[in-house]
């Protein structure tokens, strides 16, 4: 074999060697090289997040992100709700805690329950993630372009950032007016104006403990507790004065009102008279490890067989049945009061009934007094609520925004035969062949070789 033919049917070999390992290398990277995706990550740096706490004190996690709201949310956002569904979207993304390795080595190390530092270990695994990695792939759609597809992440995580500072924010919710209270009568108004006082106040003392030091323009979650409570101190004067002096729109109905109340009651404190009376007894007959039944409600329920546990749940039931006995004891007593007042009549000393009248200008002028009053409690509780709503938005925003719930540059990833995976893949699997087909050229040079050497001989 010449020289100048050698070198030629080697290179012949080694190009068609390249040419097989090459196509044997795309096919193996279309099917190994992963998906088309595009994807994020979003960050939490908010007060409590390090603890898994959202701002309004409750767990939080990222179940939002394929909610049906948000996905079609995203949907609507980037033009694509005629094209996909949110079931689509939510079976191709793909949501990840992103942990400091240290962690994740602690966290998979095993715990030896005799193991002194069992303890420590175990904190490790209450560890929160504040960083995830979300990935939406193609395979709802292999046609979609780039853009398309980051796009459609981008919406996707801004949609979640709104429904997660509406989910986890705080908010004063919906008030306890109601609407036309106006139109109801005082005892009536009072009570939901009482109510709704006391549940924000309850709340504005929780956040003044979650957040001691939040201040709008100079106030906290703490001035507005005490605002509440002057509030519900007025009330309390102002209900006094309905209740004394039976002040009404409607006396007639409110009488009924009152008379419907006690006897309800009464039917209450009849059954539980007559609950406590067969706890007592099943108390003094017990005996030891026997089968007890207690009524409660027209249902049967066994306490069990043990003699000391037994007893103490019998005894448990007991006080429960008489503090709510004294709780409707004091119900009636409440509301005979208020229609004793309402009726003009009182019980003296020596039990005879006296009865206190007002005159018609007297009536006429307190029911004025009590509207106004009324009017100018309502205004002030409005004025409260308002204003709590308000450093209640505020913290949201303070603990929820782009800076604390942030999300980084979306990227895009797609098989690419220019990719240096590819170019990896690639002299992996075209280099062992281009090796073979040269040492074959060798070899048969070598023989060719001999075969000459072996004529001229």
């Amino acid at each position: 074999m010449k020289k100048t033919h050698w070198l030629r049917n080697t290179l012949i070999v080694l190009i068609i060697c390249g040419l097989v390992g090459t196509l044997i290398a795309a096919i193996q990277f279309s099917k190994e090289a992963g998906r088309t995706s595009a994807s994020a990550t979003i960050q939490f740096s908010f007060q409590g997040a390090g603890e898994g706490k959202a701002p309004n004190g409750y767990p939080f996690d990222l179940s939002g992100v394929t909610s049906e709201e948000v996905l079609n949310n995203a949907l609507e956002t980037s033009g694509l709700k005629d094209k996909y569904t949110a079931e689509q979207l939510r079976e191709n993304i793909t949501v990840t805690g992103v942990y400091p390795k240290a962690i994740v080595e602690q966290m998979t190390q095993y715990v030896s329950l005799l193991d002194k530092d069992a303890e420590s270990q175990a904190a490790v695994t209450d560890y929160h993630a504040t960083e995830y990695s979300i990935v939406l792939y193609n395979d709802f759609d292999s046609s979609i372009s780039s853009e398309t597809l980051t796009g459609l992440l981008g919406n996707i995580l801004t949609a979640y950032r709104s429904n997660f500072t509406k989910t986890y924010g705080v908010t004063l919710g919906n008030d306890l007016f109601i609407a036309g209270i106006s139109e109801y009568d005082y005892a009536q108004q009072l009570d939901v104006i009482t109510e709704s006082a006391e549940q924000e106040k309850r709340y504005a003392q929780e956040m003044a403990e979650m957040a001691p030091d939040f201040r709008v323009e100079g106030k906290g979650f703490g001035d507005i507790a005490a605002r509440y409570n002057a509030i519900i101190s007025d009330i309390e004067r102002l209900n006094a004065s309905v209740t004394i002096n039976a002040i009404s729109r409607d006396p007639e109905r409110l009488k009924m009102q009152y008379e419907t109340v006690i006897k309800a009651q009464q039917f209450k404190l009849e059954a539980l008279n007559e609950e406590l009376k067969r706890i007592e007894e099943q108390i003094k007959s017990y005996e030891k490890n026997g089968i007890v039944y207690i009524s409660a409600g027209g249902e049967i329920t066994q306490i069990g067989t043990d003699k000391t546990g037994t007893y103490d749940k019998l005894v448990a039931k007991r006080k429960e049945v008489t503090d709510q006995i004294t709780t409707v004891k004091a119900k009636i007593a409440l509301y005979q009061g208020r229609l004793a007042d309402m009726t003009g009549t009182a019980k003296a000393e020596n039990e005879e009934e006296t009865t206190v009248a007002l005159t018609d200008a007297e009536k006429n002028a307190l029911l004025e007094k009590t509207e106004k009053e009324m009017e100018e409690l309502v205004a002030k509780k409005t004025a409260v609520s308002n204003e709590f709503a308000a450093m209640l938005d505020a913290y949201s925003t303070q603990e929820i925004n782009e800076s604390t719930v942030s999300v980084t540059a979306l990227r895009y990833k797609a098989p690419s035969v220019l990719s240096g995976t590819f170019a990896v893949l690639l002299v992996k699997t075209a280099g062992p062949f281009c090796v073979l087909g040269f040492i074959v050229c060798l070899v048969l040079l070598i023989i060719s070789r001999r075969k000459e050497e072996k004529a001229k001989s």
